[in-house]
């Protein structure tokens, strides 16, 4: 158990990691040419290391995350960062009603206390949101999909070999963010810098980062799962501090810390 926490941690440090790498590197190219490179690159390197494995299963894996970065990327375009940081982050208290319909797990009274102060930490740490637009609703779509792919890898990986969910599931969104850039006709630009970042982003974030879910996930369940994950925030926003010169308010502060109190809450 503690060993598995310990993995899902990293695996969220590592992914809260990529968010401030891929903001650079996204200052070179179109959001839609990074993700299918980034899934691509993925692909090629799951396919030598792990196989083909299974398909069905990895297809539904892939077609839910498809649809959680697609829409996160279109979204990003009309609405702030703020709304859309704080908006995604709430598929953590969407987590508990997925877990319990697909996988009948119920939440215990800690981890009730964690996913309130989730909410409060989330809003204070992206600022929270005023109005509401398109792009809110492409956020919302995605904090669903973000979610539904979470509870999902908790249910499949205990049916299937983690090594087999992963190469067709990368090809599933690669394949679906491809014909995604052609219908919106972008012209296909890209910087050596930025392809470098794409490969940080597809090594640590895409293979490592959904292999430990799929790994340690089954053996803590969906709900506590999410809550570590909110390790990923907190880490994305200090690393943006030192790599960005992003300024950390007050209230952002204190949002880190009530995430990391909600952390050790459900923990108990």
């Amino acid at each position: 158990m503690k060993k598995s926490i310990i993995y899902i941690l990293l695996a969220a440090v590592l992914m809260g990691s990529t968010f401030p790498i891929q903001k650079i590197g996204l200052a070179n190219t179109n959001p839609l040419i990074y993700v299918t490179l980034r899934f691509l690159i993925a692909t090629i390197i799951s396919f030598f290391i792990f196989k083909r494995g299974k398909f069905f299963y990895s297809f539904i894996l892939g077609l839910v995350l498809s649809i959680g970065y697609i829409s996160q990327i279109i979204g990003i375009k009309y609405t702030t960062a703020t709304k859309a940081g704080f908006i995604t982050s709430q598929y953590i208290i969407l987590i508990p009603l997925f877990s319990y319909l697909i996988d009948k797990e119920k939440i215990n009274k800690y981890q009730g206390l964690g996913f309130l102060f989730s909410i409060i930490g989330s809003y204070l740490l992206s600022g929270g949101i005023n109005g509401f637009n398109l792009g809110d609703f492409l956020m919302i779509l995605c904090a669903i999909s973000f979610a539904l792919h979470i509870v999902l890898i908790t249910k499949f990986s205990k049916k299937i070999n983690e090594k087999d969910l992963l190469t067709f599931q990368f090809l599933t969104v690669t394949i679906i963010s491809f014909f995604t850039m052609l219908f919106f006709k972008i012209d296909f630009k890209i910087s050596m810098f930025s392809f470098l970042t794409i490969l940080y982003s597809a090594i640590i974030g895409s293979i490592i980062v959904i292999f430990l879910q799929l790994k340690y996930q089954k053996k803590i369940g969906s709900n506590l799962t999410a809550i570590l994950f909110l390790v990923q925030p907190i880490f994305s926003a200090f690393l943006s501090f030192f790599i960005l010169k992003e300024q950390i308010t007050l209230n952002q502060f204190a949002g880190s810390v009530i995430l990391l109190f909600s952390i050790l809450i459900s923990n108990f």
